[in-house]
């Protein structure tokens, strides 16, 4: 090949490289170009709806398109999980994690059942928010304290149940669960596909306690007596419920659950960079605002914005934990 057909070759090559490169620029520049799925893996009322239709309210303020909320309860939130590990990786299907559950905990208990690989099929995108695991108990119960529901079941061994938003979710039955395996209480555990329906069963006196994060499903209940809010986790109590005292204060330290519950949102693996990058961002600026942090403060919770290198951090650090807590708590595998 000659000089001169060289280059020509050369400069077709190259022209097209930089068309195609250009394409993809336009496509991203684009996106989103319709409405954005936030898909929430447990049902209406719990603290995870909640949080995750105000931030998907919040980033509709931001980016050019809307952000609709969607739950697709079950199976302690692997049905949602796997939805969005499967859907295509174009930006418009996204999840509003609870990621103690959605990482750390179901590929323990779950190991033959889940249907995602969380270490390969998501890609994190930022956190959003951290709050509190609070111990609600039936007013029904004869009990004023937490060292009363722990005296009161060990005097009626199997006769009382706690709820949960469903075998394997955390905190609702993995907080439970460790809170009676420590103090040798012998509670039956009772599903639910969501902290809400599980909560209207513990206002009834159908249920004894259900351990859940945030106070806003509760707290209605908690001033009009009905429920009474036994013990929270962390090393503080919380400013709406100030005379709620730490599992510690109540006798019965409970250091393995930490802070409490840290959600965030997670794409399908493979979603372009800048995708992710303008995500982040809209999520960023969501979190900022002060009406969505007052909200946040009103539910007992805190913003937890970041990059999502930082979510990723947290992400594998909490997997690691989890892993140790549950194997001294010996709380295996469920299947």
């Amino acid at each position: 090949m000659n000089c001169s057909r060289f280059r020509l070759v050369a400069a077709a090559f190259l022209g097209g490289s930089v068309l195609a490169t250009a394409a993809l620029d336009a496509l991203a520049q684009a996106y989103p170009e319709k409405p954005i799925r936030l898909v929430i893996p447990f049902g209406a009322g719990g603290p995870t709806d909640i949080l995750g239709r105000v931030v998907a309210q919040k980033m509709s303020e931001i980016l050019p398109q809307q952000v609709i909320a969607e739950n697709k309860p079950g199976a302690g939130g692997m049905i949602a999980h796997a939805y969005v590990a499967k859907s295509p990786a174009d930006g418009y299907t996204l999840l509003f994690s609870d990621t103690i559950a959605g990482y750390a905990v179901n590929p323990i208990l779950y190991p033959k059942t889940i249907q995602y690989n969380p270490d390969k099929d998501f890609v994190p995108v930022g956190g959003a928010a951290s709050g509190a695991v609070f111990l609600y108990a039936s007013a029904a119960l004869p009990v004023k304290t937490l060292k009363d529901l722990i005296a009161l079941a060990k005097s009626k061994p199997g006769a009382l149940s706690y709820a949960s938003a469903g075998a394997g979710h955390f905190p609702t039955h993995i907080g439970s669960a460790l809170f009676t395996t420590k103090n040798g209480l012998d509670i039956v555990h009772v599903p639910y596909k969501g902290a809400g329906p599980g909560m209207v069963d513990v206002v009834a006196g159908r249920i004894a306690f259900l351990m859940t994060t945030g106070v806003a499903a509760a707290k209605p209940h908690v001033e009009s007596g009905k429920v009474r809010a036994l013990a929270l986790t962390g090393k503080s109590r919380s400013a709406v419920l100030p005379n709620v005292p730490t599992f510690e204060e109540a006798g019965t330290p409970l250091p393995e659950m930490g802070n409490g519950s840290t959600w965030g949102i997670v794409a399908p693996t493979g979603l372009p960079r800048s995708s992710v990058v303008m995500l982040n961002n809209a999520l960023n600026k969501a979190l900022d605002a002060q009406d969505l942090k007052a909200r946040f403060a009103s539910l007992s919770m805190e913003t937890m914005s970041g990059t999502p290198e930082a979510f990723a951090d947290l992400i594998k650090t909490q997997v690691n934990t989890w892993k140790d807590v549950l194997k001294r708590a010996n709380i295996k595998s469920l299947e």
